[in-house]
């Protein structure tokens, strides 16, 4: 089985089978608001922080367009991970440690990637070694 149809099954609408194993699961707070707040997306981040399917949490909300706190995210902040441009910065945390291998950009300090814009010149990512792509 291919990486992408690995990806792709773990992340379906059908396979939540993950959320089970969050701390977050059955919390009673509520992480799909009418409004995000502040205050809540700190919350949020509180139960995210330590979780350990926050990558597969976060990959869904991407991948099915989730609004509401998901994988420490607001749904802002994946709606800027979802446009396609260079950053010099990871949009997450902030972090300038980036690499790329066309057309995805990838952030060392926290692991989010996202597409790169291949019209400009990256920023201040620099190449994967040739051993790692």
């Amino acid at each position: 089985m291919d990486f992408e149809k690995r990806i792709l099954d773990a992340v379906s609408a059908e396979g939540t089978e993950w959320q089970t194993g969050a701390p977050c699961f059955g919390s009673g707070f509520d992480f799909i608001p009418d409004e995000e707040t502040d205050e809540g997306v700190n919350m949020a981040q509180q139960w995210c922080r330590t979780c350990p399917v926050r990558t597969t949490c976060l990959a869904w909300a991407m991948l099915h367009g989730a609004e509401g706190y998901w994988g420490g995210t607001t749904t802002y902040q994946r709606n800027q991970l979802r446009r396609v441009r260079t950053r010099a910065k990871c949009p997450l945390c902030l972090g300038t440690a980036l690499v790329y291998s066309d057309p995805h950009e990838l952030c060392l300090s926290c692991g989010v990637s996202w597409i790169r814009d291949v019209r400009e010149e990256p920023i201040a990512a620099t190449p994967l070694p040739a051993n790692a792509a």
